[in-house]
């Protein structure tokens, strides 16, 4: 089934990504690292070499 956020079935990309974050959480991956990647992933949909770099590698300072 789908998950539901604000009254919206989220898309296929959008179901991926959401595990693959969770599975990070559950890997040790630093919290701002996971935080970053949702936003440029799932609430920005940037998919794009430059934005995963910039969700990675920046400081928790840094707007992506």
């Amino acid at each position: 089934m789908a998950k539901q956020t604000d009254n919206k079935i989220m898309s296929v990309p959008e179901q991926i990504f959401d595990q693959f974050l969770k599975e990070l959480g559950e890997q040790k991956i630093p919290e701002e690292v996971i935080v970053r990647l949702r936003k440029t992933l799932v609430d920005n949909g940037q998919i794009s070499v430059d934005a995963l770099k910039t969700a990675l590698f920046l400081s928790d300072s840094t707007n992506v």
